[in-house]
């Protein structure tokens, strides 16, 4: 993160020592560098922070930076096609082993301030940073996401797979891997994300159940 006061004003400064007590020549600097903290300093400070810099950006920076990275800060499901084998118990619908849930009607949704941050941060890092060194991919995910919350390893036959450590991104994952912003050089693909600690659904007197928890592959 850049320094918030990379822009300052001191007017007072410009005071020699024959005017410095002079109260009215005083006050008419102090009211001066008043104006411009607020009206020029402050403003290029705040822009910086919230524009500028992609790492704090608010949203209308990361609107801006969508434009720039060409990619959508918000989420679209498509309707399922009419012949979609839909999940049910009906009788033209499918169940156990047959079918999945369908999506009755288009919709977007919208992501948090964090989240389109994130989102933008590993497009920019894909996009121009990305230079193929497993180190500098762990070195991204630790700016991006924190300390152990998501580590890349080389499986050594031209593919990546991602340790996911924080149970709280669980669901935003899968947006990411749709995207394909998982950070790859050219040539390897990701093979897997590996989730550890992941809350499981289930009945068992360890596990998450209604509203809790989530499938989960237990023989990873």
């Amino acid at each position: 993160m850049s320094d918030p006061y990379f822009c300052e004003i001191n007017l007072l400064s410009s005071l020699d020592w024959q005017r410095s007590g002079a109260d009215i020549v005083e006050t008419l600097v102090q009211n001066q560098q008043d104006w411009m903290q607020l009206n020029y300093a402050d403003f290029w400070n705040n822009w910086q922070k919230d524009v500028f810099t992609l790492g704090t950006a608010n949203d209308f920076g990361l609107a801006v930076w969508s434009i720039i990275l060409d990619e959508n800060i918000y989420g679209f499901l498509a309707r399922s096609p009419d012949n979609y084998p839909a999940w049910g118990f009906g009788p033209d619908d499918e169940n156990f082993y047959n079918g999945s849930f369908a999506t009755e009607t288009a919709f977007s949704y919208e992501f948090s301030t964090n989240q389109k941050r994130t989102l933008l941060q590993l497009k920019a890092f894909k996009v121009l940073a990305m230079s193929g060194p497993i180190i500098q991919t762990n070195i991204a995910m630790k700016n991006i996401f924190g300390d152990n919350v998501i580590v890349a390893l080389d499986n050594l036959d031209m593919s990546y797979s991602y340790l996911l450590r924080d149970p709280s991104i669980n669901d935003f994952i899968s947006e990411i891997q749709s995207r394909d912003l998982l950070p790859r050089p050219i040539g390897i693909e990701v093979a897997d994300v590996r989730f550890i600690e992941a809350d499981t659904w289930g009945f068992a007197e360890f596990d998450e159940n209604f509203d809790d928890g989530n499938f989960y592959d237990g023989s990873i």
